[in-house]
């Protein structure tokens, strides 16, 4: 079935109340005009009768004549005076004078009655004169039945304006209703479609007015809560890839911990089993215990670096910021490290900048240098050269640990930050550590908000960190 739109429907109803109005109105008047004119015209002829019986009393003939003379004039009616021997004095008038008093006389007509008339008779006098009259007033009333019999031969004519001023009418006002409502009708569809790009531009002072207005109040709002919603549903999104990510992290990160020390703990246990039990060259127990010392000194080292990786990664944990001398603090942790220089014979050379203050959290701070400075050293050959610069910039502080003859494959420098990775594949303790120094770095300079990076240059390679003048934690 053919949809009717809300524009045709106020059509077909403001058509049919215009032409049953207007016929109405047009029947009434042909019924209920003539009985009321009929009765009102009467009961002005009465009054105006009764009042021209009180003025011509209060008068002589002379002016009584012009008084009714006005009555005829004003209420279009007939006037008759007649005397009491049936002679008409008025309108037909003669006068016969004597030498004293003038003598009314005129001639005979008798009345006509009819039914669609107004007859009224009453008894009058004139001033003057002591004579008893009659005033017979006659109005038709003919003329209103005549307009009723017009109005309805004119009928089917009007039928023809009705229905014609009727659409017209009709169909302005259903465009003029309707143009809002369809406009509200495509917006209500676009917000149900979730599209709250446009309002609706229709200004009235009216309930219409007012429902556009709330319309495009509810859409702007309905629009920014979507933004809201889709917002906070792409953060959440991205927090729980976060945290899968974390997971599958934390599940690694656990499997390569049991990696690291299910081997330095079956060689412990190994070797005390076999000292115990006095098997062949365990019997030399010194030499073992030893061994077993060693490997359980690199096993808690492993351990205390498990237990700062577990701390840095705590949603509890806050680093202790505090302000501290960069000169001093790297100038200490420099002279740590010159014996192994010397030892390895590598130069290790200085450029530290005077008076340097830093906002941090000095132990984390202490350990991510003494880190990078730890790998630079182990891994530069003999003969070569470890440089570490401290200075100033626009920005905050920058500190570059550079060392000499060494290169690193370009697709292994994404991965070095990674827990337990290493260059040297074997993983063997004596070529390499643990595989958690930079992981360490790593969270301690993001703990500090700092830039860093790995980069190979023309003679070597560098870590170059850079901190921020002032502590922001957010």
């Amino acid at each position: 079935m053919k949809r009717r739109g809300i524009t045709f429907k106020i059509f077909i109803v403001t058509t049919i109340l215009l032409v049953v109005s207007a016929l109405i109105l047009y029947l009434t008047l042909y019924f209920l005009l003539p009985p009321y004119y009929y009765h009102n015209k009467k009961a002005k002829l009465e009054a105006g009768v009764h009042t021209l019986v009180s003025q011509i009393e209060a008068s002589k003939w002379d002016k009584a004549k012009d008084i009714l003379k006005e009555f005829e004039h004003q209420y279009n009616a007939s006037v008759m005076v007649q005397s009491e021997k049936n002679q008409i004095i008025f309108p037909n008038v003669v006068f016969l004078k004597d030498t004293d008093n003038a003598k009314i006389t005129g001639s005979t007509m008798p009345p006509v009655v009819r039914d669609d008339t107004f007859n009224k008779m009453m008894p009058v006098s004139f001033v003057g004169d002591r004579e008893r009259y009659r005033l017979m007033v006659t109005a038709s009333l003919q003329p209103v039945d005549e307009a009723a019999t017009v109005i309805l031969t004119f009928l089917p004519y009007m039928v023809i304006v009705i229905l014609l001023l009727s659409f017209v009418g009709a169909y302005v006002y259903s465009r003029l209703i309707a143009r809002p409502l369809l406009g509200l009708n495509v917006m209500a569809k676009k917000m149900a479609m979730l599209d709250f790009s446009t309002d609706f531009d229709f200004k009235s002072n009216d309930e219409i007015g007012e429902l556009a207005s709330s319309l495009n109040k509810l859409s702007r709002n309905l629009q920014r809560s979507m933004e809201e919603l889709h917002l906070a549903n792409s953060q959440l999104t991205d927090d729980i890839k976060k945290k899968e990510e974390q997971e599958i992290q934390r599940r690694e990160f656990v499997a390569m911990i049991s990696h690291e020390l299910k081997t330095p703990i079956t060689a412990v246990s190994g070797q005390l089993e076999a000292m115990i039990h006095n098997i062949g060259p365990y019997r030399n127990r010194d030499k073992y215990l030893l061994q077993s010392h060693q490997i359980t000194q690199e096993m808690e080292k492993l351990v205390h670096e498990i237990l700062d990786i577990s701390s840095l990664e705590s949603q509890e944990f806050r680093p202790q910021i505090r302000t501290l001398n960069a000169t001093l603090l790297l100038t200490n942790i420099i002279e740590n490290y010159q014996y192994f220089c010397d030892t390895k014979k590598i130069k290790l050379v200085s450029d530290i900048a005077e008076n340097v203050t830093l906002q941090a959290d000095e132990r984390l701070l202490s350990k991510a240098v003494s880190n990078v400075l730890s790998n630079a050293v182990k891994y530069t050959p003999k003969g070569e050269v470890v440089s570490v610069h401290l200075f100033k910039t626009l920005d905050g502080i920058q500190l570059d640990v550079m060392n000499s003859g060494t290169h690193i494959e370009a697709n292994e420098l994404p991965h070095l930050f990674k827990p337990f990775y290493r260059l040297e594949k074997s993983r063997s303790r004596t070529t390499g550590g643990s595989g958690l120094g930079l992981y360490i770095v790593q969270k301690v300079l993001e703990a500090h908000h700092a830039q860093y990076k790995l980069t190979n240059e023309a003679n070597g390679v560098k870590f170059s960190m850079s901190f921020p003048r002032t502590w922001n934690d957010t």
